[in-house]
């Protein structure tokens, strides 16, 4: 799944996979940051500097310059969520924001107060979306009367990329 080739400014890229892309993102975060700035929105505690770091040092021997250009922030409930958006600054660089619906899932958070603080971080997210290009990733909802929450991120993005996870075959173990 090359992402890469797709970010222009104006696009946003929605990744949507069981595990939130959490790999192929640490990848795209690597390259991004051999390149330039770049931005990262963590919803879902799925942002693994160690793993970034090394797939910098496969690409640069400079690994604390690249490093050094990666930006990134935790929010850890869905108004946190809202805040940290509304408070990012409108930059020309790509924006990563990982799991975005990961805080809205939480069951403490009424449908109807989730349902208005995505809204509100969906319009942050296009006010971004005019100065860089944004990747959302996303995983599937925990129950599924939240379901909607990822339909209207999907339906507001210009590009929605599914990954499937392959379905493992039952095996007879072996005896010896």
């Amino acid at each position: 799944m090359n992402t890469l080739p797709a970010l222009k400014t104006g696009k946003l890229i929605t990744i949507y996979a069981p595990d939130a892309a959490c790999t192929e993102t640490m990848t795209l975060i690597a390259e991004l940051g051999l390149r330039g700035p770049v931005m990262i929105m963590d919803g879902g505690n799925c942002y693994k500097p160690y793993q970034v770091a090394m797939q910098l040092r496969r690409g640069t021997v400079d690994v604390s310059r690249a490093a050094s250009r990666i930006f990134s922030r935790r929010a850890f409930t869905c108004y946190e969520m809202n805040t940290l958006l509304s408070s990012t600054p409108s930059l020309n660089h790509p924006c990563l924001i990982l799991d975005l619906l990961s805080t809205f899932y939480d069951d403490h958070v009424s449908i109807h107060e989730a349902d208005r603080l995505l809204k509100s971080c969906l319009g942050q997210i296009q006010r971004l979306v005019l100065s860089g290009p944004v990747v959302l990733t996303l995983a599937p909802p925990l129950a599924d009367d939240r379901a909607f929450l990822l339909e209207q991120v999907c339906a507001q993005a210009d590009e929605v990329m599914a990954r499937e996870v392959p379905v493992c075959q039952p095996t007879q173990p072996s005896l010896f």
